[in-house]
């Protein structure tokens, strides 16, 4: 067997077992919120911004450069 062939396979097996595994997962409608989605209610965290590109994260590290600098 190749690399070629042998990566094509377990690719293969690899697409076939979360096929699969998407069938078996559980998502009933009964599991689901009021609004029709699987996505649970976000709750709210005051502190640091979740993610590094946020309006909030990118205002708080400018502000500390430019008191840093003087």
């Amino acid at each position: 067997m190749t690399i070629m062939s042998s990566r094509l396979i377990r690719g293969a097996a690899v697409l076939g077992a979360l096929f699969v595994g998407g069938f078996m997962a559980d998502v009933s409608p009964s599991t689901w919120q009021s609004k029709g989605t699987i996505i649970s209610q976000a709750e709210a965290v005051i502190g640091r911004p979740g993610t590094p590109r946020s309006a909030a994260g990118v205002a708080r590290r400018s502000t500390r450069r430019v008191v840093r600098r003087r």
